[in-house]
C-alpha cells in the first residue's frame, strides 16, 4: 500500500520488490488510482471492478492496451498470470 499512486511510485515499488515494472503486475479495483499508473509505469494491469466505485476514481478503462485485462472476479486473476508470464 502506498499513498502516492502514480507511474514513478509504480516504478521504484516494482523496481525495489522485483526486476522493474516491465514484470510487475498490478491487480485492483481502481481504474484510476491502482490500473492506469502502473500501465503508464509499464507494468501489467488486471481491474477487477467491484460494485461501488467512488466518483473520484471513475476512469475510462484502457481497452485495446497489450498489458490490460479485466477479469470478471479474483479467481480469475491465477490463469491471467500464467497467461502474462
Amino acid at each position: 500500500i502506498v499513498s502516492e499512486k502514480d507511474a514513478s511510485t509504480y516504478e521504484r515499488v516494482f523496481a525495489r520488490h522485483g526486476t522493474g515494472p516491465a514484470q510487475g503486475a498490478m491487480v485492483g479495483n481502481s481504474l484510476r488510482s491502482d490500473i492506469l499508473p502502473a500501465l503508464e509505469a509499464g507494468a501489467w494491469a488486471a481491474h477487477i471492478p467491484y460494485a461501488v466505485t467512488w466518483a473520484h476514481e471513475m476512469a475510462d478503462a484502457p481497452h485495446g492496451h497489450p498489458r490490460f485485462a479485466e477479469l470478471a472476479s479474483i479467481s480469475e486473476l491465477l490463469a491471467w498470470l500464467e497467461r502474462i508470464s
